[in-house]
């Protein structure tokens, strides 16, 4: 990229990508640019992310291979263009955080997605070679912000073809244009700069002396950069939007709607979402846009204004449970619930009711069986009590049974059958009642004659068989199945048989066949009114209001009535239901998986911690974590990720793809993935950082999806990754636990682009909507949040990163082969009282080392620890920090007098030059001028040459220093310099306060000494091979 007219601006190089060049295997010669060279964990097999209403015609194919023609050639070159944290809108101008290559990902996803749905909908059908134009003029429509000028209103459209074409170039953005099955149809220079200077409806854009197919396309282009722009569903679909919508499609009956929820869980809420937009598109034919945390963005018929009303919120519901249902292979899958259902000592299994909530009661009912025709075998006697039971039957009905395992097996599932799932559907509900012993024999679809002969039975044997809360009829029932369908496998291959008997049983049993609602009802009402209420509270479609619900508490007047206690959640804070125990609302810590019994409303004080009381919404959400996590570590953090700002059907099922590796057993190996992340800007480290998130072996378990195995096709919205950690087991403590969870946080907000609310609460106290920021720390990290901060923007999100990384790897390197994660609290405590943290982290490794001081791999995260730490205490101006200040002078004092080398130095050695200069000025014990301090410095050190030449270090003579000067000059030069910046500088001229700094600052000496020794070997070793090329090439 060249200047045109004296306009400076930035290249892709400054933003650290490097020429975008294609890599070439040499084996084989295919090209590895594109899917194979950008994260193959978030971009492979885009085939398998696109929605079923995105592949239905060969139009919609054509458009898909645009877009992954986009994935494979165009997106990897922006993130090595440095697009990764360049931003586009940020924090310091009052927006809210998006980075550069999520807002052209934004812009592409979104024209890709209304592209596939435009002709469903009813609008003009947006064909592949317009969407190829509209993605390649979407990726160059925010140059300007590539540029100085950007900041000058007036100039920040004066752009030239000349400096555009280098840009188009390197992305290849013209060839990418062109239909291949098509002459001429790329898009000119003239187009992309048409775009460049236009796309803002504002009054310095150049909207004079553009392209016709701009014109065509601006609409679009306007439209898509809105959407991306749109922090909120009400946002993308406010006047703004509208207008711009009917700009693009006119004289269509269709507009942009959405629905909004007030609040976020995780997984419940993600099921809400994608239960609210099935109803939305049955009864009102939305069809669905853009997906955010807490709602989506549709398109929809002019004017449909659909109200949450109540058949609508019932509708809702029953979708809801049928997405619950079938959502998760706990639920779905009648073996696993089988395998979950316990057994009684009374004869029968025990039933949770919250399963008929989650599985369905025709998936319990099958489970049921299930878990009966395998219990007990053949081959095995029954325990001695059931035994005991089988034989005064036998006495009572005057013949013989089996009496094996499996009887008491095929027992056990027919009186859950009659104690759990007839009683609903009974008259007389006694246990000895003639009804309920007929009804069961039918429900199993055997002949009267076993009813009949239980029911003949004299009512001292009936009261025998109920006593003691049993229900030993199901012995002759049993008896009735076995004859029927044999005994050993024969009655397992029958199951289906038994099944199909139950259910046809159930159906008799109810007017319409709906006995399945009826028995979810009956175990899980409860469950009901709470969801409907917190549907009704917390939904809202358009601008319609939301619906009154006074059935729950106002939690206001609780906390008032009550003085903190109440019937208010201890997670979210919302009110409950009038109509439940709190007794009820208490559940276990394995099912909260909540540290230290978090709660949002803790006591200030020396007062007894309340007991937790979580409402029936959350008690659901932990429940569907529960199922997809298996750990249950007491001590966790969550992570809860948030786009940025909204997904697309594709976008969702890529990202979850992503989440979903982290299975809770895949390993993290920190040290290594700390290399990978300080260099994340680099596309080798960036595809290496998912690598070390999730290795097979080595490192420890830390990151565990929380809604890992659902079906990402039935929930949508918000994604929680659980970190955990062992945090005793060397001695751990919370700071450290703290810092390496806010570290991978921050890591994966990177690699995904993501935005991150990082809490202690599984139900996060925040959406992305309520914070600017690309990282949120929530409350309760106070030993990390002087490292980190409370927020990170995205212009320090990568400092930030590579900051911990430094840490991380110089502790790691303090302790040689142990790893005792403890002592991070300690190097924590390094970055907040020395002046220079790197540096004395450094040299303590140095210390340490068998190497000596010279540990070159270990400078770079030195002198970043030092410059984060310049930049928070002297961010106005960087040019003046301790570090910048010492660096320049252990470079003079290299250029004048070096330690000797060798790897037997002593730190102090290596520090010599700068430990005399502090002795020359601090014994004084008088205020001096400048002109005797420097005096006194030049002296002392020429002295000290005088004495120790040879020795621990020696003079650089004129020919060998890049100054070329006499060596007193040099001297003289250092001392000034020292007097200047040192004594002046950093101790305001007091000689007592530059002693306390002497440690602090000749830490940061000693590593700026020994980066110009590595600069300097360098250099020689360079100029040496470059002499023996030329004497090669002479004697040729």
């Amino acid at each position: 990229m060249n200047n045109q007219d004296n306009n400076q601006q930035y290249s892709l190089y400054d933003f650290g990508g490097g020429p975008a060049e294609t890599e070439t295997d040499e084996n084989n010669g295919e090209s590895t640019s594109g899917v194979e060279s950008f994260s193959p964990e978030l971009f492979e097999d885009p085939d398998g992310a696109f929605a079923p209403d995105e592949t239905e015609t060969d139009d919609q194919a054509g458009l898909n291979e645009v877009f992954k023609e986009y994935l494979s050639e165009i997106d990897g070159k922006l993130v090595e263009a440095g697009w990764l944290f360049l931003p586009n809108k940020s924090i310091e101008y009052g927006k809210v955080d998006q980075s550069m290559l999520n807002h052209t990902r934004n812009l592409v996803f979104f024209l890709h997605r209304l592209a596939t749905q435009a002709e469903a909908a009813g609008l003009p059908p947006i064909s592949p070679n317009e969407l190829r134009d509209l993605i390649a003029l979407a990726v160059i429509h925010d140059y300007h912000k590539l540029r100085e000028e950007d900041e000058n209103r007036a100039k920040r459209f004066d752009i030239t073809l000349a400096e555009l074409e280098p840009f188009i170039d390197e992305i290849r953005l013209q060839e990418f244009s062109k239909d291949p099955s098509v002459e001429n149809s790329e898009l000119t220079i003239r187009d992309f700069r048409s775009c460049a200077v236009d796309h803002h409806a504002t009054d310095n854009a150049k909207s004079t002396n553009v392209t016709l197919k701009w014109k065509d396309y601006r609409s679009l282009i306007r439209l898509a950069d809105g959407m991306a722009s749109s922090t909120t569903p009400e946002m993308a679909a406010n006047s703004r939007a509208q207008e711009q919508f009917s700009k693009c499609f006119p004289g269509t009956d269709v507009e942009l709607s959405y629905h909004h929820l007030d609040h976020v869980s995780g997984v419940f809420t993600n099921l809400l979402n994608a239960a609210i937009s099935e109803s939305l598109e049955e009864t009102f034919e939305y069809t669905l846009l853009t997906i955010y945390q807490d709602g989506c963005v549709y398109l929809s018929p002019t004017e449909s204004s659909p109200e949450p009303t109540d058949k609508f919120v019932d509708n809702v519901y029953e979708k809801l449970s049928q997405n619950i249902s079938d959502s998760h292979p706990i639920y779905s899958d009648t073996d696993l619930l089988a395998e979950d259902i316990g057994t009684v000592n009374l004869g029968h299994y025990s039933l949770n009711a919250s399963e008929f909530f989650y599985a369905g009661s025709e998936r319990v009912t099958r489970a049921i069986v299930t878990k009966g025709v395998t219990d007990g075998s053949a081959d095995e006697e029954p325990t001695d009590s059931a035994l005991e039971s089988m034989e005064l039957l036998e006495e009572d009905l005057g013949r013989e049974l089996y009496k094996t395992s499996q009887l008491y097996g095929m027992a056990r599932f027919v009186s859950t059958l009659r104690r759990g799932i007839l009683p609903d559907f009974l008259n007389n509900t006694g246990m000895t009642s003639d009804e309920g012993i007929r009804t069961t024999g039918r429900v199993l679809g055997l002949s009267d004659r076993t009813a009949n002969e239980l029911i003949s039975l004299p009512m001292e044997s009936k009261e025998r068989l109920v006593s003691g809360n049993k229900w030993e009829f199901s012995y002759g029932f049993a008896q009735a199945l076995l004859e029927k369908y044999g005994e050993g496998p024969k009655i397992r291959e029958a199951k289906s048989e038994i099944i199909q008997d139950i259910e046809s049983g159930l159906d008799s049993l109810t007017d319409n066949g709906d006995w399945r609602e009826l028995l979810r009802e009956s175990y899980s009402g409860g469950y009901r009114t709470e969801v409907v209420l917190f549907i009704k509270k917390h939904l809202r479609i358009g601008s319609n209001s939301q619906q009154e619900t006074g059935a729950l508490t106002d939690t206001y007047h609780q906390y008032a009535k009550t003085s903190r206690r109440g019937r208010i959640c201890s997670l979210c804070s919302g009110g409950l239901s009038e109509s439940h125990n709190l007794g009820d609302m208490q559940p276990s810590s394995d099912v909260t998986i909540v540290r230290g019994g978090f709660t949002n409303r803790d006591p200030i004080g020396s007062g007894k911690r309340d007991n937790r009381v979580i409402c029936i919404p959350c008690q659901i959400e932990l429940s569907l974590r529960g199922a997809a996590s298996s750990n249950r570590y007491n001590g966790r953090l969550f992570i809860h990720l948030a786009p940025d700002y909204f997904y697309t059907p594709f976008a969702w099922r890529l990202f979850s793809r992503v989440t979903n590796r982290f299975t809770g057993e895949s390993r993290v190996r920190i040290g290594r993935l700390a290399e990978e992340v300080f260099d994340i800007d680099e596309l080798d480290a960036f595809n290496e950082v998912m690598t070390e998130l999730t290795q097979s072996d080595g490192g420890r378990p830390m990151l565990d999806s929380l809604s890992g195995g659902f079906d990402q096709e039935a929930q949508y919205g918000a994604q929680v990754v659980g970190y955990f950690k062992d945090l005793y087991s060397d001695g751990g403590n919370d700071t450290e636990f703290q810092f390496f969870g806010a570290f991978l946080a921050l890591t994966i907000s990177a690699y995904t682009g993501m935005r991150v609310h990082l809490s202690s609460s599984p139900i996060p106290e925040m959406r992305s909507r309520d914070f600017q920021e690309f990282v949120n720390i929530g409350g309760g990290f106070t030993q990390v949040s002087n490292f980190y901060g409370e927020s990170v923007p995205l212009s320090t999100l990568q400092n930030r990163l590579q900051a911990a990384s430094s840490l991380i790897k110089l502790g790691y390197a303090l302790q040689g082969d142990s790893r005792k994660d403890s002592l991070f609290a300690k190097y924590l405590r390094v970055t907040r009282n020395e002046l220079l943290p790197g540096s004395h982290l450094l040299k303590r490794a140095a210390q340490s080392s068998s190497e000596g001081p010279y540990i070159p791999a270990l400078m770079r995260y030195a002198v970043t620890l030092d410059e984060q730490a310049s930049i928070k205490q002297f961010e106005p101006n960087m040019s003046d920090t301790p570090h910048s200040r010492i660096t320049k002078l252990a470079d003079l004092a290299y250029d004048a007098i070096r330690p000797a080398s060798g790897h037997g130095r002593k730190p102090h050695r290596v520090e010599r030059v700068f430990r005399e200069s502090v002795k020359a000025v601090s014994k004084t014990g008088d205020q001096l001028s400048r002109d005797d301090y420097v005096m006194l410095v030049s002296g002392r050190l020429q002295k000290m040459l005088d004495r120790q030449a040879g020795d621990s270090v020696y003079p650089v003579s004129a020919e060998d220093s890049n100054a070329g000067t006499p060596l007193q000059d040099r001297i003289e030069e250092y001392a000034g310099f020292f007097i200047d910046e040192i004594l002046y500088g950093i101790a305001n001229g007091r000689p007592s306060q530059l002693k306390r700094l002497e440690n602090n600052l000749s830490d940061g000496f000693f590593g700026a000494t020994l980066r110009a020794e590595s600069e300097y070997y360098d250099a020689r070793d360079e100029e040496s091979q470059d002499d023996d090329a030329d004497n090669n090439r002479s004697n040729q």
